[in-house]
């Protein structure tokens, strides 16, 4: 037997009524990162299952881990399977090595989690995010003749954030899975087209929006310069660099604003610009959850100056604060962020063309309320979990039926 963590919570008992109905479809949910928005997501999508009975949810994750962590708070928690990867950062050169040496016990993560299946007797596992280490269970979920539904956020590594074990296990498990969901219409063009997946395997769900305690109307400072802000890992992809550029034509024109930058990654590509501008504050590390509400809070519009995109959890996150967002048009992003309704799609991927969408919202107070307006409206209409949970159960029990279909023909 699978030695599994039974987390207090009603959910570890089964689920029954005074009538007589068909057992709540018993769902997987799986992730195996060590924290970020990977875990957040999956732990939203369990809370909200959980909370609203539409499925009886299960978790995987990785042991002493933001996920494994977040379903212990949950009052209404989940059986999970803790696995074991690798201890130590994985940015660091020990941190690699640890990982490198981690890939020998695929073997055993494999089998724990072919254990947990059978004794839990799960009907659909449910991929939240890749990872390399998923490449364990593919056979597993072969042999037991699992269906599986896969969470695809990219539909190919950004650019800077690849190597060969991960487009390789990438491509095993789009292979793998039955029904695949993604998150943009974006995303799903390249899956088909990349992937050569069926249209009818793919379901459309946007990304939620993360809560970090700040809501609200919102209207551009009288007491202070505006700020904008840039969240989230310093990749090459996501052009800080074009958002420099952009925030010093801003400057040199007379606009009175300023830039907060916050999160990890290397910084020393963008030191020489950063150092001829006044008005950065830079924030360079992880941030924790504590830190982020304050941060949102304290600026006034969110930036995404990608130079390539599949969709931002960014965009979703600031919506549920009702901030607005100015977007480079490229990949998903025109549809996570509604011109002129929730924020605005500069016309070009460039410093000129992102200035003038920023400008824009700075000159322009009616339009600023408006789409922060619009941006609450569309986080409580499209992007609650609830709503999210709901779809992702619905695409996971069509899965299933499908798959069953396939078995009683065979």
């Amino acid at each position: 037997m699978t030695e599994v963590s039974l987390l207090t919570s009603p959910l570890a008992a089964p689920q029954a009524s005074a009538t007589a109905q068909a057992a709540p479809l018993r769902v997987l949910f799986w992730h195996w990162g060590r924290g970020g928005a990977g875990s957040k997501f999956t732990f939203e999508l369990v809370r909200a299952v959980a909370s609203s009975g539409a499925a009886q949810p299960f978790v995987s994750a990785v042991k002493n881990c933001e996920l494994a962590g977040l379903i212990q708070g949950l009052p209404l928690a989940a059986p999970v399977c803790e696995i074991e990867t690798f201890s130590g950062a994985k940015d660091t050169l020990a941190g690699k090595l640890a990982a490198a040496r981690g890939l020998a016990g695929l073997l055993r993560i494999g089998r724990q989690f072919e254990a947990f299946i059978k004794d839990n007797q799960i009907d659909v596992v449910v991929c939240t995010m890749l990872s390399i280490w998923d490449i364990a269970v593919l056979s597993a979920l072969r042999r037991l003749r699992t269906p599986f539904v896969l969470v695809l956020h990219d539909a190919n590594p950004h650019p800077g954030d690849s190597y060969p074990f991960r487009r390789l296990a990438m491509r095993r498990e789009i292979a793998a899975a039955n029904g695949v969901v993604v998150l943009t219409d974006h995303i799903r063009q390249q899956a088909i087209q990349c992937h050569g997946l069926a249209n009818d395997r793919i379901w459309t769900i946007p990304h939620g929006s993360f809560d970090f305690g700040v809501s609200g109307l919102r209207s551009l400072p009288q007491d202070r310069p505006p700020r904008l802000l840039f969240f989230g890992r310093i990749l090459a992809y996501k052009g800080l660099s074009l958002l420099l550029d952009a925030y010093r034509l801003l400057r040199e024109d007379g606009l009175r604003v300023e830039l907060d930058i916050m999160g990890s990654g290397d910084i020393s590509p963008y030191a020489a610009k950063l150092a001829r501008l006044d008005g950065v504050r830079l924030t360079n590390r992880w941030m924790d959850d504590a830190e982020i509400g304050p941060a949102l809070a304290n600026t006034d519009i969110m930036v995404l100056p990608y130079i390539e995109a599949s969709q931002s959890g960014v965009a979703a996150a600031a919506a549920s604060c009702g901030m607005p967002t100015v977007a480079t048009p490229v990949g998903g992003l025109a549809e996570q962020v509604r011109h002129e309704e929730t924020g605005l799609i500069a016309a070009q991927t460039t410093a000129s063309g992102l200035a003038h969408a920023i400008r824009r919202l700075l000159e322009d107070p009616a339009l600023y309320e408006r789409c922060s307006a619009g941006a609450l409206a569309h986080a409580r209409e499209d992007l609650g979990w609830d709503s999210i949970a709901s779809r992702m159960v619905e695409a996971a029990r069509d899965v299933v039926l499908r798959h069953t279909s396939l078995k009683e023909t065979a």
